[in-house]
């Protein structure tokens, strides 16, 4: 049984390099050759290989490459999936990041900003008299509006009496 299991891998090595040889035969008395001529150069190497091995034998090998050519491009095809799913998925990553410290930054300077604004008001007293508007805490950020003239009070949440404008 292992003899026959030789036999026929040599057979089928044989086979391949004769294979090679008809068709380089072909193709090196063809030059630059047409898709006809290629087809007429390809059926003249089956007809050749035909004669030696018989058809059953050129049909196998034949299924054989196309089978063998057929993994290769699934193989190929998985790879590029799976490549590009995992580009998508570190694209997604770099834009969330991305996104992300965006958000914080303008968070950041609209805080900045806003720090930038209190500083610059007056600072208004528990007791004292102000006009209509909001006041906010210096120390909680609570805000206390006023409907009319009067007297600002203690700050409810943290009892501050140090206020700005709003």
């Amino acid at each position: 049984m292992n003899k026959s299991r030789q036999d026929k891998k040599k057979s089928f090595r044989d086979f391949q390099e004769d294979f090679l040889i008809v068709l380089e035969e072909g193709l090196r008395t063809a030059g630059r050759i047409t898709k006809r001529e290629f087809d007429r150069v390809a059926d003249t190497a089956r007809e050749k290989l035909e004669n030696k091995y018989g058809k059953e034998k050129v049909d196998e090998f034949s299924d054989r490459v196309k089978k063998n050519w057929q993994e290769m491009v699934d193989r190929f095809q998985n790879a590029r999936t799976r490549l590009e799913g995992e580009e998508s998925i570190r694209k997604g990553k770099e834009v969330g990041v991305r996104l992300l410290e965006d958000l914080a930054s303008a968070i950041k300077r609209a805080a900045e900003n806003l720090e930038a604004s209190l500083s610059d008001k007056l600072t208004y007293h528990a007791g004292q008299v102000v006009d209509k508007g909001v006041y906010l805490c210096v120390d909680c950020r609570k805000i206390q509006e006023v409907k009319r003239r009067r007297k600002l009070s203690v700050c409810a949440e943290c009892g501050g009496s140090e206020f700005r404008s709003a």
